[in-house]
């Protein structure tokens, strides 16, 4: 029936719900949306009780994009639509979209008790589990709804992605031939084989994959990694503007994978890495690496070749900034004061533990000798978030909206003696700004590299245990030794006073409890051996770890399995505030910390909560952290030099609980004078270090390595 029929219809039979739904259905088809619901809206009020009425008018409200109002039309009609499968799935969809999940995934089953074949419904559900982390559901359900219906592309697809999703590149290859062989016209099918022969290390296939894809493919790409990253917490900081090289993208997804420690990939990224690297040397083709450098911390790389990554990364930067700009010119005007200025490039400071031990550290500089200016890269800033820091800092500037370009002219404004980058490996770095120049003496506050190259920083902070005095040290670079430890401790956040016991959080009273409060992305498969070694010869001791994501904690539990240790000995904590945190982090009795690189923020807090710790040296800068900061703490002896030694001391501490109290005793009574605690004697130990600085900078010397001198209270 046209328009003017189905209109003329409507007018004649006001009271008709028929009539009314054939002219809601002429006006959907004639595009006009909002006078189809009206239509529909008034069938439904004349056959409340109506499937199809309620369902039309769901249909044009979710075009509409109001799927609040879908989902209350759909529920005044509940009861009729949980007697068809059909029914209970589109009630399913429009609970989903309203974030109702239980609601959606009680829907869907419904759906399947009454037709267990109900594509939709099996679809749905298995992406629902994809985004749960439910890989062996999600897929099972995907390769159902291709058996039942074949020659339906999109099934292939979807089954393909989750497969993807799960990681089972060699599955999803299978998959993906067949489907490219059945539908050679679909686009989509042809990119995802070639992004998957990438993750999967067949780089050459990949390469040639790509090539055939024609002149749409970079478009293509896009639209296919925004989807797949869209959920990732790890930022993806370079959008392809040429179609990719098989072997970043096989890292990227490895390095996504390490997130929630997935090891499978270990060696291969390693592999992959050094043939890039190798490719790099020979042929000087440069690498943005800025993610390697981090990610390769925690693969068995040697430093050597993870300082030529470094500086294959750092020259690469260097040619990419094509932009004219003005060069850095060193100037100082009559009006501005003799003070040294410092400025501080901070992580984001939504995050509370840095927020707070930024606005600590500031308080606690000499603002009579120094400057401090706050470059602060928050997304979304807010008042409440810069307020605390403004009373001991000279200006606090939000960066998030500017272009590299924008920042350092905004930098350069406030003629600074020194810049600091304290957002160096995080998602907030942006190595384009020192890269510029803003500052004659630009440096790290902390970096987990031991060489330092010449560029774009001046010095490489570090103390007398990162870097001990072996007459090896010049070939390191400018390295800045300060007496006690590099790690700066200002985050004294109070524990939660609310009594808690062990049993509260599901830990055993009287076993030992072993934890290591860091990111799982620290977690390297050498560190998760040797802690698996030691519940095997602790059978009462638990593994006290963060809430880690759900898939984090499913990988874990997997590898416990595989080394011969129940799962439920890994006790995740849930979330719960910082005070909190700090509260359950008490119960602990001792802390073990990773080999590769070593724990920080979260050691430092436990040693602050009065839980000993231990770690094993390494010959990185990141290996060497851990044990800086526990002999500042108070406890040298605690800080062994290799792996077995450090297996046997937490055997031994494990087995005899009175030699783990008098060690436990023995970090309270130094609590008073250890070093890492007194956190004023340690920023005039910076301070001294500033100085030295710019006064050669000033002096026209250039950067040299040097020693800082012992502080105390009483100097």
């Amino acid at each position: 029936m046209d328009l003017a029929a189905a209109q003329a219809s409507a007018q004649a039979n006001p009271q008709n719900p028929e009539a009314q739904m054939r002219h809601g259905a002429a006006l959907h088809a004639a595009g006009q949306a909002e006078r189809a619901l009206v239509a529909f809206e008034k069938a439904l009020a004349l056959a409340p009780r109506s499937v199809d009425a309620a369902s039309a008018c769901a249909t044009l409200l979710f075009e509409l994009a109001q799927p609040q109002a879908a989902y209350r039309v759909l529920d005044g009609v509940r009861d009729l639509l949980l007697l068809d499968a059909d029914g209970a799935t589109n009630l399913a969809i429009a609970a989903e979209a309203c974030g109702d999940n239980a609601q959606a995934r009680a829907c869907y089953k419904q759906a399947l008790s009454l037709n267990p074949d109900h594509v939709r419904a099996l679809n749905n559900l298995g992406l629902m589990a994809a985004r749960e982390d439910r890989w062996e559901v999600a897929t099972a359900h995907a390769r159902r709804c291709v058996e039942l219906l074949p020659g339906e592309p999109s099934l292939w697809v979807n089954w393909c992605d989750l497969l993807t999703g799960s990681r089972r590149y060699a599955d999803a290859l299978t998959q993906l031939e067949l489907a490219t062989r059945r539908f050679p016209a679909i686009p989509e099918l042809g990119l995802r084989r070639a992004v998957v022969l990438a993750f999967n290390a067949e780089f050459e296939r990949s390469q040639a994959a790509f090539q055939a894809l024609g002149p749409g493919a970079l478009a293509l790409l896009r639209d296919f990694l925004t989807a797949a990253t869209a959920a990732s917490e790890r930022p993806v900081r370079k959008a392809p503007t040429t179609l990719p090289d098989p072997y970043e993208m096989f890292c990227q997804q490895a390095f996504e994978a390490m997130q929630v420690c997935d090891w499978r990939d270990h060696d291969r990224l390693t592999a992959a890495i050094r043939q890039m690297l190798e490719h790099a040397l020979r042929t000087g083709e440069g690498r943005d690496w800025r993610d390697t450098q981090f990610y390769g911390l925690m693969l068995p790389l040697h430093e050597d070749e993870l300082a030529q990554i470094r500086q294959v990364s750092i020259a690469t930067i260097g040619v990419n900034l094509r932009t004219p700009m003005p060069a850095f010119i060193a100037r100082r005007s009559q009006s501005r004061d003799d003070r040294i200025h410092v400025g501080l490039a901070a992580q984001s400071l939504r995050d509370p533990r840095y927020a707070n031990a930024l606005a600590r550290q500031l308080a606690l500089h000499d603002a009579s000798r120094f400057a401090i200016h706050v470059y602060s890269p928050t997304p979304q800033p807010e008042a409440r978030l810069t307020k605390p820091l403004l009373p001991y800092a000279a200006s606090v500037v939000e960066i998030a909206h500017l272009s590299d370009d924008e920042a350092v002219s905004r930098m350069r404004l406030d003629q600074l003696d020194l810049f600091i980058d304290t957002a160096f490996d995080t998602p907030w770095c942006r190595p384009e700004i020192p890269e510029r120049r803003v500052a004659p003496v630009q440096m790290r506050q902390l970096t987990w590299h031991r060489h330092h190259p010449p560029r774009p920083c001046e010095y490489n902070m570090s103390d007398t245990f990162v870097h001990p005095q072996t007459g090896e040290v010049a070939r390191y670079g400018a390295v800045v030794r300060l007496p006690y430890t590099c790690w700066l401790a200002t985050n004294d956040d109070q524990a939660d006073t609310t009594p808690i016991t062990r049993a509260d959080v599901g830990l055993p009273n009287d076993a030992p409890v072993l934890c290591a409060h860091l990111p799982s992305l620290m977690i390297d498969p050498q560190t998760f051996a040797l802690w698996m070694h030691m519940l095997r010869a602790l059978p009462d001791a638990v593994l006290m770890l963060p809430s880690y994501k759900p898939l984090a904690q499913l990988n874990l539990a997997r590898e416990a399995e595989a080394a011969g240790v129940r799962a439920n000995r890994l006790v995740f904590l849930g979330r719960a505030n910082r005070s909190e945190t700090l509260a359950r982090l008490k119960l602990a009795d001792l802390f073990v910390d990773t080999l590769r690189v070593n724990a920080n923020h979260g050691l430092d807090d436990v040693l602050r909560m009065g839980v000993p710790a231990i770690s094993c040296a390494g010959h990185s800068m990141a290996a060497r952290l851990g044990g800086s900061i526990i002999r500042a703490a108070g406890l040298p002896d605690c800080v062994y030099a290799d792996p077995a030694a450090y297996l046997d001391a937490a055997l031994l501490l494990g087995r005899d609980r009175d030699r783990l109290t008098r060690l436990r005793q023995q970090l309270q009574a130094a609590r008073a004078t250890a070093p890492l605690f007194d956190a004023q004697a340690r920023v005039r130990e910076w301070e001294a270090a500033w100085t030295v600085m710019a006064e050669r900078s000033r002096a026209g010397l250039p950067p040299a390595a040097f020693d800082v001198p012992l502080h105390d209270r009483t100097n």
